[in-house]
């Protein structure tokens, strides 16, 4: 039987047990025991122990919401924007299998042991094998993930005018947004539906569950929004959406439906416990009630919704008023670089100033901690399973050094978790199980070369990527600038649907 003893300064089980001197018993997959080091190494023997006297113990993290891109968006060519002008760029293919290998090595450096992967194909006409080469690249890495096809068939280029929208063009720009076009039909409802049941069968288990993935409800018909209801139902499959992302997208709801995205969801039956809405940054009270009294639930990305001039989502109030909310970098971290950490502390940063009342409460360590943890496990249905070291969970457990976090001297009444949402970063990770197996061992991948993942990546992508980036971009340029005329009537709307939002700070909207 294989065994392990983890020990550490403090032993962290969940955002509100932290045990000094702490230890941690395990045999194969599972934590057995857990408690001071004297009384562990007491108690049992192990094969294997891990740990120091300055090591600092922790749940492995959870990543909530992204898109599964090992390569940044940055790296593959483009700078941000506001996200309906900027979702659009087009990128010469990589690699998914390679690219996703990348993603877990990074994920796995930061003490990511989970993941989300909402994934947009590279290649439509074969997405049945892009599906298994991502997806293999995950059991491969080790790495635990909830995959879900993205669907997104309706506005393509706006909220609800797109004909005449495409009609007002030049011939050159109605040429590219019929090839757009054809590109996102090529994946349609029919292959999405047959590709969730498919890959359920195939795949769901403890490494890897399997979710409805509609993009966004403006982007999706109705009925087939109703369909994912029934059949995510009848599966027990959770599903993962973006809501309410934009300013422009809750005028939308506004102006089409005569109510907010989230409150349409809630009209149709679509809300209930096993949704997750991601962003949720535009968003009402009357919304946050909606997800309250659904048991919906919201992950936020913060470095996400500042790069791409989104806003910044009520977290602060979503979680006074009991709605779950967990963390996702959605590949737009901050840094560009996957550090999960330093996503949490942006988080925490952010989402101190309830009030300008001295005495206003704000968001503490420990509340950003069960959101990238325990949050984070319920949202992507793992929370039988993880997000703490409990007794009979899944070892998914990481291991940073203290001693370079606290480097040269750190106050040592401090709260760990505060000392690490303040201090701590994915260099400070030292070792990351997954079900019991070591996959960094003391900073080294024990299942897959690093050195090998990125030269067979480097030797994958095109010898002429810059030519063919900038030829299937030329005309970008063009379509952003019509598509920003096109909202500008809108904008003088938004003053009129908007209620007040929750961060004016200190400036005008």
């Amino acid at each position: 039987m294989s065994s392990k003893l983890i020990y550490g300064k403090y032993l962290v089980i969940d955002e509100s047990t932290v045990i000094p001197s702490g230890a941690l018993y395990i045999e194969k997959d599972r934590i057995v025991d857990y408690g001071s080091h004297g009384e562990i190494t007491a108690k049992y023997r192990a094969d294997r122990t891990l740990g120091s006297a300055e090591t600092l113990i922790i749940p492995g993290l959870v990543n909530a919401h992204s898109h599964g891109k090992g390569l940044t968006d940055f790296q593959r060519g483009q700078l941000d924007d506001t996200l309906e002008t900027w979702k659009w760029r087009s990128y010469p293919p990589v690699d998914p299998h390679l690219d996703t290998c990348w993603t877990c090595l990074q994920l796995l450096a930061s003490g990511v042991t989970t993941t989300m992967h909402n994934h947009g194909l590279v290649d439509p006409a074969g997405y049945r094998e892009e599906f298994a080469a991502v997806l293999e690249a995950y059991k491969r890495c080790g790495l635990r993930v909830a995959f879900a096809p993205s669907l997104a068939t309706e506005n393509v280029f706006t909220y609800g005018e797109d004909d005449a929208f495409v009609a007002s063009l030049s011939p050159e720009l109605r040429d590219l947004c019929g090839q757009i076009r054809e590109r996102s039909a090529a994946f349609g409802e029919k292959q999405y539906f047959d590709s969730v049941r498919a890959l359920h069968g195939e795949y769901s288990g403890a490494q890897i569950q399997i979710m409805h993935g509609p993009v966004s409800p403006q982007w999706v018909r109705q009925e087939a929004l109703q369909q994912i209801r029934r059949e995510a139902t009848q599966l027990g499959l959770r599903i993962h959406t973006h809501v309410q992302q934009t300013q422009l997208q809750q005028a939308y709801g506004l102006k089409h439906y005569g109510k907010s995205l989230i409150a349409y969801l809630e009209q149709i039956g679509f809300l209930a416990p096993d949704v997750t809405c991601g962003h949720c940054i535009w968003i009402s009270e009357g919304d946050i009630e909606l997800l309250r009294s659904s048991g919906a639930s919201v992950t936020h990305h913060p470095g996400c919704n500042l790069r791409v001039r989104n806003g910044i989502s009520p977290v602060f109030e979503l979680e006074r008023r009991g709605v779950t909310v967990a963390i996702g970098m959605d590949e737009k971290e901050v840094g560009d670089d996957k550090d999960y950490l330093a996503e949490l502390r942006i988080a925490a940063k952010l989402h101190r100033l309830s009030s300008h009342r001295l005495d206003s409460p704000c968001l503490s360590s420990r509340d950003l901690f069960r959101m990238g943890t325990r949050n984070g496990a319920a949202v992507l249905g793992f929370d039988s399973l993880i997000g703490s070291l409990e007794r009979g969970k899944r070892a998914d457990v990481v291991l940073l050094d203290l001693e370079a976090m606290s480097e040269p001297y750190s106050y040592e009444g401090h709260d760990p978790l505060d000392l690490l949402l303040y201090r701590g970063k994915s260099d400070h990770v030292r070792t990351v199980l997954v079900d019991g197996e070591v996959l960094l061992d003391q900073g080294q991948f024990t299942r897959i070369d690093r050195d090998e993942v990125i030269g067979k990546l480097r030797e994958a992508i095109p010898a002429d990527y810059r030519q063919r980036f900038d030829t299937g971009n030329r005309l970008m340029p063009q379509l952003r600038r019509a598509i920003a005329a096109h909202f500008k009537p809108w904008h003088d709307e938004i003053e009129r649907l908007q209620t007040d939002p929750y961060y004016l700070m200190n400036s005008r909207i």
